[in-house]
């Protein structure tokens, strides 16, 4: 078989046990989960999982990974608004739509992150504290309007909107399931919060 293929059948693989995983941990949680009941759901070989992703640690490590680069690397949905504000209000909402899109996902890595300090540490690769280049570029256009001042201080304007997002998304729309008009005033106030807590010009 040609190298090419070797690698195209591995990915093809792999992909299915991250789907399986995925699934079989929503279903059962991670503690309740078997290797060989992920490994069936792929149709695949029990000793692979081992080979490619050294058990069910690096199966959970493998899905935050995935679940990360898939926010830092998808397109913003909406369009670019016209004041800081708007701009913070729709991305928050966004976020929430991707959140409560991969809720088993979100579920997984936040419930394991709490009893799982290894796990918790191994996170910190995804908590460089640098924004997400979507909102970057937003923010980046409101400066070179005249909107925001170009002395803001773009990567701590985001961790507050990450914070913010990770509470009411969680907290407030998965786990308590607030409805839908108390989500949107929270993130109205949230957004009104912070875009006035940074210089913008007239």
């Amino acid at each position: 078989m040609k190298k090419a293929s070797i690698v195209k059948d591995r990915a093809a693989t792999e992909a299915r046990i991250l789907n399986a995983a995925r699934a079989v941990f929503a279903r059962r949680g991670y503690d309740a989960a078997g290797l060989r009941e992920i490994a069936e759901a792929a149709q695949a070989n029990l000793s692979l999982i081992s080979r490619y992703f050294g058990g069910k640690e690096g199966l959970l490590t493998a899905l935050t990974d995935q679940f990360v680069a898939s926010r830092r690397e998808g397109k913003l949905s909406y369009p670019p608004q016209d004041t800081l504000e708007d701009e913070i209000y729709s991305y928050l909402h966004e976020k929430l739509r991707d959140d409560l899109k991969d809720e088993d996902i979100v579920r997984l890595i936040v419930s394991r992150a709490a009893i799982d300090a290894e796990f918790r540490e191994k996170g910190r690769v995804h908590s460089d504290g640098l924004a997400d280049e979507n909102f970057r570029i937003r923010v980046e256009r409101l400066q070179d309007n005249g909107k925001v001042s170009p002395d803001i201080n773009i990567d701590l304007l985001f961790a507050g909107v990450m914070h913010v997002s990770f509470s009411v998304n969680f907290f407030s729309a998965i786990v308590a399931k607030r409805p839908d008009t108390e989500i949107d005033a929270l993130f109205h106030g949230f957004a009104a919060v912070l875009a006035q807590g940074f210089p913008v010009r007239h």
